[in-house]
């Protein structure tokens, strides 16, 4: 049985120690106990996404090396982007749309920890490591009952289960940061492993950063500590502790401003994975917290506004092995307690001092769910599932809201179909005056004037693949949104005594509608994907009687990537994204009343920037060395923006209150022709 196992494992081999010939040999002949000694199972990695009849795509550290690299990063979030159905409203985005959800609609888990904010600055790249976190999975309109509690999609990233039986390493320099990793053996059944990230970007760049009277300085640092123990045969755990901190400032002379973010993520969880003939269950306990500070500096005053979140949490999963032919059934159970901070303003100067503390607000958030699937005669399988959510927040809010779903899906031996219909609530919001998703965006829990966001979603996701080589999926999906929350305050509203952001929020209602269609392309030394997605959004305010799009909408967006490998050394790359314009609210018209200037604007997010484009290129060049220390190496050259296009990524109306003069502004990208080198290093 062994032997028929390995053998159906895609991609991989058997190698059998000791007993050749009795591996070999007729079943019939073998006798019923047959020691093999060692029997080893390895498998290829794949170097390219995996798109599952559910729609959700999964890929490991392997393909993320296709695709060119940012700073030298080979960043899995920044992967993720170029997926169908996934988009990013500006290269200085933290944050990307699944099929049309906002950004604060998305969950990332990080070894099954909830991350809240899991971007460094300008979503350059994101904060987990992709040398510790090899796979990761993505989520989008068709997801387990198990993750009824989001209205996007949900990116979960994993290191090593098993501990590590030999030491390993990798040391990666690039043109802003440099991370090194290692993973140890202590004993047959215990391993650590541990990564770090570090930048240097005010010390090489500080006079790239200076222009003017303008000065920017940034720092990053992460790092991340894991530890595998193999308990028993049927025990496992793994412990994770993250932690990342980030730090921009910004200073104009013309107006004595200084403007200074602040954050960090820590993380840290316990999983302990056991398995019998009868069920698997893993159980995951953790702590999350994410801090933010937004503070301005001008001639006479001070301003700081902070806000954070603090979480503690279980989550259970569990997997049923002893049931009859066909079916198969799956629970879990999810608790949540957090405790969120929202944005606060206390300010010093002009002869007074302002401190508008707020409390913090409480909530516990529940959910029990179950799953059970049936294989019916023709290839088609059914999965009904239902998930029971609570919660209760301050004030005495509480809420119950039971979410069902339900899947069919037929397969036949180039492909599957399936159709999902689901309904799904989320009680934890991210509003604040970014549209880009900075981390100044703050969390806020449901209460009586701001209830849980809700969708009902529907979707179709078909896979096939006509040759070997070839692969092809689409899929169709039409959402409703309510009580999505929408932040109408600005920058200096928090100067007010009297500032609460919840006067700010206000509830809308709409749905989204779209699609997209992908072909991957595989043979030996070519691995290729193109994709192009459609989105529709509308949202409406209470009382408002027109809708708008979504902030985030890409109405059009395609996507090409091309990885070749032209011999073991040389390997080249190449990425293209074309993509509409982001919505935004023009001005129709600017005047004095007085001296007091008053500009008027137009339908909210009914003017358009100007269609996106970009190639970025990428060429890596792969060697070893042997002596007592073998190493392989990697020298990475990538060009962000090759034609150097300028798309414009914010678009801004200012007068000049001299002469009088309107003018408009239009902030270009980050990426304008921006070379990367990075030198890679393993063992």
């Amino acid at each position: 049985m062994i032997i028929l196992a390995a053998g159906m494992l895609q991609g991989g081999h058997v190698s059998a120690h000791s007993m050749p010939v009795a591996a070999a040999a007729p079943l019939e002949e073998m006798a019923d106990t047959v020691s093999l000694g060692e029997v080893r199972v390895t498998a290829s990695p794949s170097r390219r996404p995996r798109i599952a009849s559910d729609g959700s795509v999964s890929f490991t550290k392997e393909a993320l090396g296709s695709a060119p690299r940012a700073f030298g990063e080979a960043d899995p979030l920044r992967f993720v982007s170029l997926l169908p159905g996934v988009t990013s409203a500006s290269d200085y985005s933290s944050g990307a749309s699944v099929d049309g959800m906002d950004y604060s609609q998305n969950l990332y888990r990080l070894n099954g920890i909830p991350v809240h904010f899991p971007y460094h600055f300008g979503g350059i790249f994101s904060v987990f490591s992709p040398s510790l976190y090899r796979s990761a999975r993505l989520y989008k309109s068709i997801k387990p009952v198990s993750e009824s509690c989001t209205l996007g999609g949900v990116v979960s990233l994993d290191s090593a289960v098993e501990p590590a039986d030999t030491l390993s390493g990798e040391v990666n320099a690039g043109m802003i940061a440099s991370s090194a990793s290692v993973a140890m053996p202590l004993s047959k059944h215990f391993s650590l492993a541990a990564s770090g990230r570090i930048s240097y970007v005010d010390a090489l760049y500080s006079p790239l950063l200076r222009s003017g009277s303008t000065q920017a300085s940034y720092s990053l640092a992460d790092c991340d500590l894991t530890a595998n123990w193999r308990i028993s045969s049927k025990d496992m755990m793994r412990a994770t502790v993250h932690y990342n901190a980030d730090r921009v400032e910004y200073t104009d002379l013309s107006y004595s401003l200084t403007t200074a973010l602040k954050w960090h993520n820590l993380a840290a969880g316990v999983e302990w994975d056991h398995s019998t003939d009868c069920f698997d269950v893993i159980n995951t306990f953790y702590y999350t917290r994410f801090h933010n500070l937004l503070r301005l500096d001008m001639e006479q005053i001070s301003l700081d506004a902070p806000t954070g979140i603090n979480e503690v949490g279980a989550r259970g999963e569990f997997s049923f092995a002893s049931l009859p032919s066909g079916w198969s059934l799956d629970a879990g159970y999810s608790l949540r307690f957090y405790s969120v901070t929202p944005q606060w303003v206390t300010m010093n100067g002009i002869g007074q001092d302002v401190e508008n503390r707020r409390g913090r607000m409480h909530s516990l958030e529940g959910s029990v769910n179950g799953e059970v699937s049936y294989d019916f005669p023709g290839r088609w399988r059914a999965t009904a599932g239902i998930a029971m959510n609570t919660f209760a927040g301050t004030g005495g809010y509480a809420r119950i809201h039971p979410d069902p779903s339900l899947s069919l899906t037929h397969m036949w031996d180039r492909g599957a179909l399936t159709f999902h219909a689901g309904r799904y609530h989320q009680y934890l919001h991210q509003v604040g005056f970014s549209d880009i998703g900075m981390s100044s965006n703050f969390k806020i829990a449901s209460s009586h004037g701001i209830p849980p966001q809700e969708s009902i979603a529907l979707a179709l996701n078909g896979s096939f693949r006509p040759y070997g080589f070839l692969s092809l999926d689409f899929d169709v999906y039409y959402k409703t949104v309510r009580h999505q929350p929408e932040y109408l305050g600005a920058v200096l509203d928090i100067l007010d005594a009297g500032y609460r952001a919840e006067d700010y929020i206000l509830s809308t209602r709409g749905h989204n509608v779209g699609g997209s269609l992908s072909a991957r392309l595989e043979t030996g030394a070519v691995t290729a994907m193109a994709s192009y997605a459609y989105c529709h959004t509308r949202r409406r305010m209470r009382g408002e009687p027109h809708a708008f799009s979504a902030s985030n909408e890409l109405r059009h967006n395609a996507t090409a990537w091309a990885a070749w490998a032209i011999s073991p050394r040389w390997h080249v790359s190449a990425t293209f994204t074309l993509a509409s314009g982001r919505p935004y609210t023009p001005v129709t018209a600017i005047y004095f009343i007085g001296e007091r200037l008053m500009m008027e604007y137009g339908a909210r997010n009914s003017a358009r920037l100007p269609m996106y484009h970009r190639l970025d290129l990428g060429a890596s060049y792969r060697f070893s060395t042997r002596g007592r220390f073998p190493l392989r190496h990697e020298v990475n050259l990538s060009v962000i923006n090759v034609y150097g296009r300028s798309n414009v990524e914010m678009r801004t109306f200012t007068v000049n209150t001299v002469t009088g003069i309107y003018s408009r502004r239009d902030i270009s990208s980050l990426y304008r022709f921006l070379p990367s080198l990075s030198y890679t290093v393993s063992f």
